[in-house]
């Protein structure tokens, strides 16, 4: 995954950091926007994703997707942008 975003030296911070973005980015339009799913393929990988079709059952998997999506509306509220309501 690393060379395929261009990340030379993943011991760089700013190329792995940008090759981590580019990989979440792309993950994102896999996933039509979806960012529970794309956080878990991040995780997870896109196999795992595929094979449970959807969130695999993995705890670090769980965990890692409560993390990333508490600190993205953490950042939206630091940015001053409305938290998402859920649909119903």
């Amino acid at each position: 995954v690393a060379k395929e975003y261009g990340v030379a030296d993943p011991f760089a911070a700013d190329q792995s950091i940008a090759g981590g973005a580019r990989y979440m980015q792309a993950l994102l339009r896999r996933y039509q926007g979806d960012r529970t799913l794309a956080a878990a393929a991040y995780n997870a990988g896109i196999g795992t994703v595929a094979r449970y079709r959807g969130v695999p059952p993995y705890a670090e998997t769980r965990d890692y997707i409560d993390k990333v999506m508490a600190l993205y509306q953490r950042y939206r509220e630091a940015m001053g942008i409305k938290t998402e309501t859920p649909a119903q």
